[in-house]
């Protein structure tokens, strides 16, 4: 009797107040949960006709022309054959922009005496050489004494004892590296 009963109660309950299967049975009105909306989609899914046109194709043809072939070089070089009469492009400039006539002298430097070098090739301490101001600061090098000459302080610019000039950069710890013109490259101590 009892299962009677449940199978009835269960179907007596099923069709109450539903509106579609997917509406609970004691939930009154319509679905809390159903999406809202009065666009053209909402419309659709909700199984209403369509109103609007559908996208047609744009009549004619709508795409570019084919792309032109890029010449090659011995069309190129033709074409500048058959223009004998247009000038020669300028040369390119070399080197500084300011002409020789106006750029300032460069200043004799003293040539220094070479140090008397240890075996290891560091200039002895012993002996100080003649050259130089005492106010100015010499850097030791295998060659000699090294003078500055101007600079920043991130690099200074050095006349070496050959007459020729560098670049001294500060390695922080104690050293800089003189670079010189021919590329070459020395550590040497930095002066306090």
């Amino acid at each position: 009797m009892r299962r009677l009963a449940l199978l009835g109660l269960c179907l007596g309950l099923a069709g109450c107040g539903a509106a579609s299967p997917a509406h609970l049975p004691f939930v009154s009105g319509s679905d809390p949960y159903a999406p809202t909306g009065a666009s053209e989609t909402m419309a659709r899914v909700q199984g209403h006709a369509s109103t609007t046109e559908p996208l047609r194709p744009t009549p004619g043809n709508v795409w570019p022309g084919p792309i032109k072939a890029q010449p090659t070089l011995e069309t190129l070089e033709q074409q500048q054959m058959e223009l004998p009469n247009q000038p020669a492009p300028p040369p390119l400039p070399r080197g500084s922009s300011t002409p020789p006539s106006e750029l300032p002298p460069v200043p004799a430097v003293p040539r220094v005496p070479p140090v008397p070098k240890t075996e290891t090739g560091i200039p002895s301490p012993s002996r100080s050489p003649s050259g130089p101001p005492s106010s100015a600061t010499t850097i030791p090098t295998r060659e000699g004494q090294a003078v500055p000459s101007g600079g920043t302080g991130s690099y200074s610019t050095v006349t070496l004892p050959n007459g020729t000039t560098g670049v001294m950069v500060p390695n922080g710890n104690g050293t800089s590296t003189i670079i010189r013109a021919d590329g070459s490259v020395e550590t040497v101590p930095t002066p306090k």
